[in-house]
C-alpha cells in the first residue's frame, strides 16, 4: 500500500506537472493579469510537454530503459536537454518581452538541473524535492499556500525515500536547492 501511494505521489508531483500548476495558481493568487498567468501557463506547460516529448522519444527508439531517465547516462542526457531548454525558454521569454517573473523562473530552474549536473559525481541531487519546494516558494508571502506547498514537498521527499529513487543526501541537496532558487526568486520579483 505504502509503494502504492508514493509512486502515486511522485507522479502527481512530478515536476512536469507540478510546475506549471504552481506557476499558474501562483500567478492567480498573486494578482496577475489574466495575459501575465496565460503566458506562465503556456510557457511553463510547454516546457513540461517537451519533456514529455523527449522521453517519449527516446524510450521508443530504445535510448533510454524508461521515461523516468533512471540511468545515470540517460539521466545526463536528460538534464543537459532542460538545461537548454530552460536557458533558452528564458532567453525567448526575456527578448520577446514576456513577464520577468517567468524570465527569473526559467532560468532559476535552469540552475537547479545545472547544479545537479554539477554535483552528479557524488549524488543524485533530487529534482522532484528541488521543484517542489521551488514551488511553494513561488506563493511566499502568502503562509497558507507556502505551508501547503512545503507539506506536498515532504510528501515528494517521503515518496522519493520510500522508492529508493534517492538517498536522504540527495532529498536534503534537492531541497536546499529548491529553496534557493526560490529565495532567489522572491528577492528578483521584489527588484524587478
Amino acid at each position: 500500500m505504502r509503494s502504492a501511494v508514493a509512486q502515486a505521489l511522485s507522479l502527481a508531483l512530478h515536476p512536469a506537472i507540478l510546475m506549471p500548476v504552481a506557476a499558474g495558481l501562483a500567478a492567480v493568487v498573486g494578482g496577475a493579469s489574466a495575459k501575465m498567468t496565460h503566458a506562465i501557463l503556456l510557457a511553463t506547460a510547454g516546457m513540461a510537454a517537451a519533456v514529455v516529448i523527449v522521453a517519449i522519444i527516446q524510450v521508443r527508439r530504445g535510448k533510454w530503459v524508461d521515461a523516468d531517465a533512471s540511468v545515470p547516462e540517460e539521466r545526463r542526457q536528460l538534464n543537459f536537454f532542460l538545461v537548454l531548454a530552460l536557458a533558452a525558454g528564458a532567453a525567448l521569454a526575456g527578448f520577446g518581452a514576456q513577464p520577468q517573473t517567468l524570465v527569473v523562473g526559467l532560468g532559476l530552474s535552469a540552475a537547479i538541473i545545472i547544479a545537479a549536473l554539477s554535483v552528479s559525481r557524488w549524488l543524485k541531487l533530487s529534482l522532484h524535492t528541488a521543484f517542489a519546494v521551488l514551488a511553494a516558494g513561488l506563493f511566499w508571502p502568502d503562509l497558507r499556500y507556502v505551508s501547503a506547498g512545503l507539506v506536498l514537498a515532504g510528501l515528494v521527499a517521503w515518496s522519493r525515500l520510500h522508492l529508493r529513487r534517492h538517498t536522504a543526501s540527495d532529498v536534503v541537496a534537492g531541497g536546499a536547492a529548491g529553496a534557493l532558487a526560490a529565495i532567489v526568486f522572491q528577492v528578483a520579483v521584489v527588484a524587478l
